[in-house]
């Protein structure tokens, strides 16, 4: 009887949408500083969400990356999970598989008009804060 009713929570909070007022276009560019010879070491992460679904897209010095997502609301705001890589691939442009479906990529939330990203099992570069701050910010 418990496991049939944690199920059924389980199962409702997997269908429900994400928090009314998030879909848009999100970005961040993350400034790595420079290359020994000079050039800016710059790249921008697009997120795009509609309804539950998403997409994230990186692009910039030696990075090209683009999956799908998920968006799930949360009491705090949006969890962003990787759903996959567009078809028909299985992996990155390297063939490796990172993320698993349904892995938690980071959080959105809101604090005094901005949004506040806060990285999970997707870390844009090391020097980041884990701790929430405004690196996503809606540009559409």
């Amino acid at each position: 009887m418990l496991s049939s009713l944690l199920t059924s929570a389980l199962a409702l909070a997997l269908l429900a949408g994400p928090a009314p007022g998030w879909d848009g276009v999100y970005s961040y560019t993350q400034d790595g500083g420079r290359t020994a010879g000079g050039s800016p070491i710059l790249v921008t992460w697009r997120l795009t969400l509609k309804g539950e679904a998403c997409e994230f897209h990186g692009e910039g010095f030696q990075t090209l990356e683009t999956f799908q997502c998920t968006a799930h609301a949360t009491p705090q705001g949006l969890e962003v999970r990787f759903l996959r890589y567009p078809p028909p691939a299985t992996g990155n442009r390297f063939g490796v598989e990172v993320y698993k479906p349904g892995a938690p990529l980071f959080t959105l939330s809101r604090l005094q008009g901005r949004v506040l990203t806060r990285w999970t099992g997707f870390v844009p570069d090391e020097g980041v804060a884990r701790s929430p701050a405004p690196y996503l910010k809606k540009v559409k």
